[in-house]
């Protein structure tokens, strides 16, 4: 006997609901990961070629592309990741691990480069990036406290970063430093002992790969 109109749009509605709930069920589009950038990439902010730039470098993967945006300086990175136009196609985000690169030549390779969201940040340090004063990310929180007794700075989270502390982003530290988890030590640079303050100041040495 041949089904009713109502019994038939019961069955359609009943298919329908499988189908949407296999489709919600099924496995997700597989994350991004880092990959290899290249001498000739230009910045996605400031334009520059990444060749001869010094300290870390950050990549954006942007919903839509194929490819994701290229930071010459974690600085950069930072200016264009916390524009609020920006934030809703914001896929993974990495930087590069400080205690894994040269500073003055950091590698190319997808490896160097850890989760942005977890990385420990030293903000205020002396070391110069691309475009003067960034921010050096660690994976760990170790190597980042190590860093601030060798170089001065202070370490923050991610979410700690704002637009006016980038935009306001210099070499030495400020007088305060505020963060969600309330004020701060922002360590200054270590001086030399008092025997050689008469001397030439002492090169501090570059963040070197660990071997």
């Amino acid at each position: 006997m041949p089904c009713s109109p109502i019994i038939t749009l019961r069955r359609a509605a009943f298919v329908l609901a499988l189908a949407l709930l296999a489709g919600c069920s099924g496995n997700p589009a597989p994350a991004h990961h880092a990959v290899d950038t290249h001498p000739d990439d230009a910045c996605a902010v400031c334009g520059m070629y990444l060749d001869g730039s010094p300290g870390p470098r950050a990549e954006a993967w942007i919903s839509g592309r194929t490819k994701p945006l290229v930071f010459d300086s974690t600085r950069d990175f930072f200016a264009y990741v916390l524009q609020p136009e920006n934030q809703s196609a914001l896929q993974e985000l990495f930087v590069q691990d400080s205690s894994r690169l040269d500073w003055q030549q950091p590698a190319h390779a997808a490896v160097s480069f850890i989760d942005a969201r977890r990385a420990f940040y030293v903000a205020w340090q002396p070391l110069s990036g691309s475009m003067g004063p960034t921010l050096a990310p660690f994976a760990n929180r170790a190597a980042a406290d190590a860093f601030v007794r060798e170089h001065g700075g202070a370490v923050l989270r991610f979410a700690e970063i704002t637009p006016a502390l980038v935009a306001a982003l210099d070499f030495h530290c400020p007088a305060e430093v505020a963060g969600d988890q309330g004020a701060r030590q922002c360590l200054s640079r270590p001086v030399p002992p008092l025997e050689l303050s008469t001397s030439s100041p002492q090169p501090f040495s570059p963040v070197r790969p660990h071997p």
